[in-house]
């Protein structure tokens, strides 16, 4: 099954995950959360545009619950493809998997092929004919669901 990756992060380096989201081919399997204490110190485009868009309540984890619940998704999905368009997306969903700042999770990561595609133009696409939706962009579970339709639009699939 194939995941489409979208991750927000609160600084200029792209190392300090805000939230994560990742949504299936079939639209039928989505994961949403987002890290609980959030960066303290954002830049102020993240502040204004990011934070202001973040549902918090239980998508809001403390790091350990975090990596927990995304190994769980994960194993849940029989041989995930994870989809991403930004190498700092896969590094910080890579990073979430490896516990973040807490000791090493309890029991086997989940076995994931990766695959980096370059869909900027049909994401934009996606965007320019989903106005509704402009609303929550930059909302890791909307950005990954932009990113879903950018691919299924290149597959030649229609929403």
């Amino acid at each position: 099954m194939k995941l489409f990756l979208d991750v927000e992060w609160a600084d200029v380096l792209a190392s300090e995950l805000v939230s994560i989201a990742l949504v299936s081919d079939d639209g039928h399997h989505a994961f949403y959360g987002e890290r609980n204490p959030l960066p303290a110190e954002p830049v102020p485009w993240v502040a204004t545009v990011v934070y202001p868009l973040l549902e918090r309540g239980t998508a809001a984890m403390p790091d350990r619950l975090l990596t927990k619940s995304l190994r769980t998704f994960l194993a849940s999905i029989p041989a995930p493809t994870i989809i991403y368009d930004s190498p700092h997306d896969r590094a910080l969903c890579q990073y979430v998997l490896d516990g973040l700042d807490e000791p090493e999770p309890e029991g086997p990561g989940p076995s994931i092929t990766w695959l980096h595609l370059e869909l900027d133009a049909a994401r934009e696409r996606w965007w320019r004919d989903h106005p509704k939706h402009q609303p929550r962009r930059h909302h890791a579970a909307m950005d990954a669901l932009a990113l879903r339709g950018a691919w299924l639009s290149q597959q030649g699939c229609s929403l």
